[in-house]
């Protein structure tokens, strides 16, 4: 701990140096800026005032209209010139897309055109990017004019890598090893489905990252596999110096270290862990210290600082990003910017109430006259403000296309279904304690064993959990997105709903 405090002031003192400040060439600092989960947020946005005490989001010190790729990019040049002569490096964690319109309409495609704008050098995949046919993910690997690694994705006929597993570059003194992981769960997605094979990163991991170590003074994760699993990782596996991290949506105001062991006693012991919530709201900077080791030759990590950065409205657009934003932005702002109705009050969480997911199960199950609807809990991604709704703030809500399902159940399927995926509701109540469903009606009365019920879900969740109960459903083709937009265009006003109606213990 001594040892920790101490970089920690070295690191204060070296960071108001500059390079030529030490004429002994020991020194060196690296700097890493970093995004993760930004979902095709390419505009500027705002999170509902009403959201809970406890959220990640109520801890931010701005939550209005932030965020925007054009104003992340005018951040990022600022931070490279006020580092100089030190490098930065720009890395993404994954999921730059499926979230709002442009992943609707663009399938990536207007991501990573503004994400070549900024200044992007790394990246990783994740699993929503295979949201996508496989034909068009590898499409978005050739436009990325950043460097894309993933260690656990192989061809599943040939066992040959999707993408290069890992990168090893000189940064000024410094050699780098960069290599990326996905979750395993990526495997269900419409993009690996057939031709891919998702391998568990913890075995990768272990035999990757001695061979990196041997290679290059920092190893470094661009991660998407949740913050649990990053910290599981850096224990289990020694030697990875800093994880960038992606998937579970944490925001690490300041960097987690775990330490595994010492290498040397100049080097910390331990990986640095960052992770930048979602959307980019704020940018994640992470300074890195290095002493050079004469008797092993090698630059040695020795200090970290880290911060999120707020891109807020005083940060002015990049004009470049700006432009290529445009060119998308204009082909479809038409459609997405219209407003449908208005929100009386913010559908938000409280509790165990999900008023956003409520309201998307009172428009189906009302449109469609069925006893229930089922959603997929994760399958509404925004809570919505008050005041207007455009169209386009339906989009963000439910960005993947999904379609509606109707089907019939028995009450005998329909309690397994509660009490295994624990959907949020409309037309039910039912409550969940230990994973045992204890109450569960239907318009007031007990759901019954034998009896057949009508409803309606999403596709998503009709192909991934109906189909494996044996329970037949016919797609509707109608737009889950339409549906809801259609519902508040003839309400005219919404107002969100808290009346206990899924309690999960």
């Amino acid at each position: 701990m001594k040892k920790l405090w101490l970089t920690f002031g070295l690191l204060g003192v070296v960071l108001q140096l500059g390079y030529s400040a030490d004429p002994s060439k020991r020194w060196f600092r690296l700097t890493i800026l970093h995004t993760n989960d930004t979902h095709g947020h390419l505009l500027p946005f705002s999170y509902p005032e009403g959201v809970p005490p406890d959220s990640p989001v109520a801890q931010m010190a701005h939550r209005t209209n932030i965020g925007g790729v054009a104003r992340r990019a005018t951040l990022i040049q600022r931070l490279r010139e006020q580092l100089q002569p030190y490098p930065a490096l720009v890395i993404d964690a994954g999921d730059y897309m499926d979230g709002t319109p442009f992943s609707l309409e663009f399938r990536g495609e207007a991501d990573v055109a503004c994400m070549n704008a900024c200044g992007y050098e790394f990246g990783t995949l994740g699993n929503h990017e295979f949201s996508n046919p496989l034909e068009e993910v590898l499409r978005l690997v050739r436009l990325s004019r950043f460097q894309t690694v993933c260690a656990n994705l192989r061809y599943r006929d040939t066992g040959e890598p999707l993408v290069p597993p890992y990168v090893i570059t000189q940064v000024g003194e410094l050699r780098v090893a960069l290599f990326g992981l996905v979750m395993t769960d990526t495997q269900n997605y419409r993009g690996a489905r057939e031709r891919v094979q998702v391998l568990n990163p913890f075995e990768v991991a272990r035999e990757l990252v001695p061979q990196l170590r041997q290679q290059a003074d920092v190893v470094i994760l661009i991660s998407h596999l949740g913050y649990g699993d990053d910290e599981r990782l850096a224990r289990e596996v020694p030697g990875i110096d800093v994880i960038v991290g992606g998937h579970s949506h944490t925001r690490l105001a300041q960097p987690r270290f775990i330490e595994w062991q010492q290498k040397s006693p100049a080097n910390l012991g331990g990986t640095v862990i960052v992770q930048a919530h979602q959307w980019g709201g704020e940018l994640g900077r992470l300074d890195l210290l290095f002493w050079r080791d004469i008797d092993a030759n090698r630059l040695e990590l020795v200090g970290y600082k880290g911060q999120l950065i707020p891109i807020t409205a005083d940060i002015p657009d990049h004009a470049e990003t700006q432009r290529v934003l445009n060119r998308y932005w204009k082909r479809i702002a038409g459609k997405y910017g219209r407003i449908v109705g208005e929100a009386t009050d913010d559908f938000v969480q409280r509790g165990d109430d999900l008023a956003h997911y409520y309201m998307v199960g009172d428009a189906v199950r009302a449109t469609f006259g069925v006893d229930f609807d089922l959603q997929n809990m994760f399958g509404i991604r925004i809570e919505l403000a008050r005041g207007a709704i455009t169209y386009f703030d339906l989009a963000r809500m439910m960005p993947f296309g999904n379609t509606v399902a109707r089907f019939e159940i028995t009450g005998r399927d329909l309690k397994r279904l509660l009490a295994e995926q624990r959907p949020t509701v409309s037309g039910i109540r039912y409550r969940v304690q230990n994973r045992q469903l204890v109450e569960a009606t239907i318009n007031g009365a007990p759901i019954e064993d034998e009896r057949i019920y009508k409803g309606t879900t999403n596709s998503y969740f009709a192909d991934r959990y109906l189909k494996p109960l044996g329970v037949s459903y016919a797609d509707t083709g109608k737009v889950l997105l339409d549906v809801v937009a259609d519902y508040i265009r003839k309400q005219r006003r919404v107002s969100p709903a808290y009346d206990g109606r899924r309690v999960v213990r």
